[in-house]
């Protein structure tokens, strides 16, 4: 079993938590090394205690390309939490996957407009940095290298690809959006995508037109959305021109990944991936097996609690091998109310690598749920070739 962490559970007293996960039969932590702003209500290392988590790394970056993007650190002092982190974890015999939160940075993106998705109206993102761009890819690859020269076992990739409108940081605010909506507000324009759509034969004015026309008419008078997002994304822009945008954001971002891999030092590289081509919240959106072959690994997940959503995704990559994809879920309260729901994910993804969502963020009943998971089947939850 696996367990997304963040470091600032382990400031008061490492050793102590990294026991408590291997207590709980946790053989990896997948731990954010950079991460975005977050405030956090803890559950189990310090129970009740509000914190406030600056976006950036929670490492001492090394060196990035002149001009271009480098991150913040998002701690004072000499000690590196992450850094400390892993050792802490190591020392109790649990791996340490570095969690990367990628193109989703608001002081990188705005540091940099000029790198900044910018949508249809021409508004540019405070929150995403754009995949197309070169300096936002030698950033990728820089980040991954960096990371890489730590005590790790593998990369977990999130926000490796376009970013939509919606930012929960900024308490956003909107008409009845629907899934389709959302993603032509996803649609970039700056110059990189620019050039890469008039390459493929897209007119950028057509496609900016119909994609404004559509999303104004929705804002104006808001109809329902239809079963599949598909069907709006084309009455909205024509299926032609549909699947063309598909096909170039598609090598977009397999052009990303791919410097990321190649820049990761052999470590496996596990991306966050969904087979929705209309999401825009941080997973990769794209042909499950396409991605894989770029990426090598994948991390389906549903944080939401949304298990047919996660079983559409699984479907979707049933072709790939059991030590290339981990499955991923919530172990919030709301999410994961019985421990029969952990028996089911048990019985469903037999062999494949499980994580689950968020040490210190779930109760810290559900530890013991896992821990009775593992004394059960143990041969069943443990670790995974990578």
């Amino acid at each position: 079993m696996e367990m997304w962490a963040h470091p600032i559970s382990f400031a008061d007293d490492p050793v102590r938590e990294a026991h408590r996960l291997a207590a709980a039969g946790i053989s990896a932590v997948r731990l954010a090394f950079v991460y975005h702003s977050g405030r956090w209500l803890l559950t189990t290392s310090e129970p009740g205690t509000v914190v406030d988590l600056p976006s950036g790394a929670w490492f001492r970056p090394g060196q990035y390309p002149a001009r271009g993007p480098v991150p913040r650190r998002s701690f004072a002092g000499p000690q590196e939490p992450a850094v400390r982190a892993a050792a802490a974890l190591a020392a109790a015999g649990i791996e340490t996957v570095a969690w990367l939160v990628g193109l989703h940075s608001t002081p990188l993106a705005t540091a940099h407009p000029n790198l900044a998705i910018r949508n249809v109206f021409g508004h540019r993102y405070r929150h995403a940095l754009c995949p197309a761009q070169p300096a936002v890819r030698r950033y990728a690859a820089a980040l991954a290298a960096d990371v890489a020269t730590h005590d790790v076992t593998g990369l977990d990739l999130e926000a490796f690809g376009y970013l939509g409108w919606p930012h929960q940081g900024a308490h956003d605010k909107s008409g009845p959006l629907r899934p389709a909506d959302r993603w032509l507000l996803s649609l970039c324009t700056c110059p990189a995508c620019a050039r890469c759509l008039t390459s493929a034969g897209v007119g950028v004015e057509e496609l900016t037109g119909r994609a404004r026309t559509a999303i104004d008419a929705q804002l104006a008078d808001p109809a329902p959305a239809a079963a599949d997002p598909s069907a709006d994304a084309v009455t909205a822009l024509g299926a032609d021109l549909c699947d063309v945008v598909h096909a170039v954001r598609d090598r977009v971002v397999e052009e990303l990944v791919r410097d990321v891999v190649a820049a990761a030092r052999d470590l496996p590289v596990w991306l966050r991936a969904t087979a929705d081509r209309y999401a825009c919240a941080g997973k990769t959106a794209g042909d499950l097996p396409a991605l894989s072959t770029v990426a090598g690994h994948l991390v389906l997940t549903d944080l939401a609690g949304d298990l047919a959503a996660l079983r559409r995704d699984v479907t979707q990559a049933r072709s790939l091998e059991p030590g290339r994809l981990a499955v991923g879920w919530s172990l919030l309260g709301q999410h994961t109310t019985d421990p029969a729901m952990l028996a089911t994910l048990r019985a469903e993804y037999a062999g494949h690598r499980l994580a689950f969502y968020a040490y210190d963020l779930a109760p810290p009943s559900r530890l013991g749920w896992l821990t009775n998971a593992s004394d059960e089947r143990s041969g069943q939850w443990s670790r995974s070739p990578g």
